[in-house]
C-alpha cells in the first residue's frame, strides 16, 4: 500500500475508531489519566490479537498450540481477560488490517515490521507505549530491534523476533582460491581481493540481485557500510551524498568486473549459482541455511562487512496496540507478556527466528549457527525508517539497473534516485 492510500485512509480509520469506542480526541494519551488504557487502569475486559502463519504446515499445529498456551498463562494473570486470537494470510494483511480498524472491529494487539511503525505511527494508527514501559526492560533489546520499534523518539511495538542477514560461502570455493574458510573477509578490501581471486578462477564472488531485488538484501547493507543512509535523522534524503554516490560506484565496479553475474539488472534470485558451486558468497540468513543443509552442501557463515562502518540488514517483527482499542490497558499488558523472555524463548525456538532479548539468548546454546547470527545481532539495522520507505525501494532498483546497464554513471543514478525519492516522500 502506498504512503498517499495510507496517509488518506488512516485518519478516517482513527476519526471512525474513536467515535465507535466513545473516546475522546486524546484517548490513550500519556498525560490523560482518565484515558482508557492509561498507566495504572484495571486489566480487565476482552481484547483481540491478530498473528500470522509464522512456520510452515509441518508445525502448524504446534503453532496453534503455543497460541492457546500463552492465552492459557496470561488468564492466570490477568484472569479477568479474555483474549481472541485469529491467524490471518500474510498476504494483503495490511490492507485487512486498515479495513477492520476503519470497521470498528479491528485487533487490538497485531504485527507489524519496522517499515510500517513510520506509517502508522506517523498517522496517529499506534498507542505509545513510553508510559507503560516500567517492567518492560528495554535495555534487554537488542540495538536493532530497539530502533525499529522506535519512531521520533517514542516506542511504539514490542519485539519478539529478529533475523540476521550477512554473506555465507562456499568452504569448497574458498579453498580453490587458496583462501582459508576459517579466515573470513572483514573488510571491503578484503573481500575485493578474494572476489579477483574467484574472478579469475571462473567464479562470481556473490549475488547482487540490484535491479530487481530488495534493497534490504543488496544495496542498503553495502550503503550503511559504507557510512550512508538513504536519509538522515530529519527525514530527508541523503542518497546522493558522497557516501551514497561510493556505494553506487562500489556495484557498478562489481558488475564491470565480472563479481556479480550480468543479470543482477533483473534477476531476483541468484541462489541457484550459489547451489551449484559456481559462486563464492551468497546474502543469506536462517532460511538460507535451512536451503543448504536440505541440500547437503558445505557453507560458513560470514561476518558483516565494513568500509566505513560494520554493519548488515535485519528484520524485526514486533507486536504493537491499536490507538483505537477498547482495553488499551489489557492490549498493553498481553504485549508485555507476549514478549517477554520466556515467551519470547518459547516463540522464537518454535518459529527459527533469533530472539530480540539478551535474556532469550540461551535458547540456541547447542546451535553454532544461530549462536554466529547472534554474534551479529546488534550490528543489523532494521530497514529505512520513514513514512515513504516501503516506495523507496522500485525507484532505488532502477536507477541501479539504468547504471549497471550503461545508461547512467553512479553519479547520475545516485541523484536520479535522490530526486524520485524526495518527490516520493511528499506524495
Amino acid at each position: 500500500m502506498t504512503k498517499r492510500a495510507l496517509s488518506m485512509m488512516l485518519p478516517a480509520v482513527l476519526s471512525l475508531g474513536i467515535v465507535l469506542s466513545g473516546c475522546s480526541s486524546d484517548a490513550g494519551s500519556t498525560d490523560n489519566a482518565a484515558a482508557p488504557g492509561a498507566p495504572g487502569d484495571k486489566v480487565a475486559g476482552e481484547i483481540t490479537v491478530w498473528g500470522h502463519p509464522y512456520v510452515g504446515d509441518d508445525k502448524k499445529e504446534q503453532l496453534k498450540a503455543f497460541w492457546n498456551d500463552t492465552i492459557a498463562a496470561f488468564k492466570q494473570k490477568y484472569p479477568e481477560v479474555k483474549v481472541n486470537y485469529e491467524e490471518i494470510p500474510w498476504k494483503n494483511r495490511e490492507q485487512k488490517i486498515l479495513t477492520a480498524l476503519a470497521a470498528g472491529s479491528g485487533p487490538d494487539v497485531f504485527y507489524q515490521l519496522p517499515d510500517q511503525i513510520p506509517q502508522f505511527a506517523g498517522n496517529n494508527a499506534l498507542e505509545p507505549l513510553d508510559a507503560f514501559a516500567k517492567d518492560i526492560h528495554t535495555d534487554d533489546f537488542s540495538k536493532g530491534a530497539l530502533a525499529g520499534a522506535t519512531y521520533q523518539g517514542k516506542l511504539y511495538a514490542l519485539p519478539i523476533l529478529q533475523e540476521v542477514q550477512t554473506l555465507i560461502y562456499n568452504p569448497d570455493v574458498i579453498k580453490s582460491i587458496g583462501e582459508d574458510p576459517a579466515k573470513l573477509p572483514t573488510t571491503w578490501d578484503e573481500f575485493d581481493r578474494w572476489a579477483e581471486k574467484a574472478k579469475a578462477k571462473g567464479y562470481y564472488a556473490r549475488n547482487f540481485e540490484g535491479g530487481a531485488g530488495c534493497c534490504n538484501a543488496t544495496l542498503y547493507p553495502l550503503l550503511w557500510q559504507s557510512g550512508g543512509n538513504v536519509t538522515d535523522d530529519g527525514g530527508g534524503i541523503i542518497l546522493n551524498n558522497d557516501k551514497g554516490v561510493q556505494m553506487f560506484e562500489y556495484v557498478k565496479k562489481m558488475y564491470d568486473n565480472g563479481w556479480i553475474p550480468k543479470d543482477s539488472i533483473s534477476n531476483d534470485n541468484q541462489f541457484p549459482e550459489f547451489l551449484s558451486g559456481k559462486m563464492l558468497a551468497v546474502w543469506g540468513q536462517g532460511s538460507t541455511l535451512a536451503t543448504l543443509k536440505a541440500q547437503k552442501k558445505p557453507y560458513v557463515i560470514g561476518p558483516p562487512l565494513k568500509k566505513e562502518k560494520q554493519a548488515s540488514f535485519g528484520t524485526v517483527g514486533m507486536f504493537v496496540v491499536s490507538k483505537t482499542s477498547k482495553n488499551k490497558a489489557a492490549a498493553v499488558e498481553f504485549a508485555k507478556f507476549l514478549t517477554n523472555t520466556d515467551t519470547a524463548k518459547a516463540f522464537n525456538k518454535l518459529t527459527g527466528y533469533l530472539p530480540v532479548r539478551k535474556s532469550a539468548g540461551d535458547i540456541y546454546n547447542d546451535d553454532q549457527d544461530m549462536k554466529e547470527f547472534m554474534k551479529y545481532a546488534d550490528l543489523t539495522i532494521p530497514g529505512i525508517s520513514h513514512p515513504a520507505a516501503r516506495g523507496f525501494m522500485p525507484k532505488i532498483q532502477a536507477e541501479i539497473g539504468a547504471m549497471l546497464e550503461g545508461k547512467k554513471t553512479p553519479k547520475q543514478a545516485a541523484d536520479a534516485a535522490a530526486e524520485a525519492l524526495k518527490l516520493d516522500a511528499k506524495k
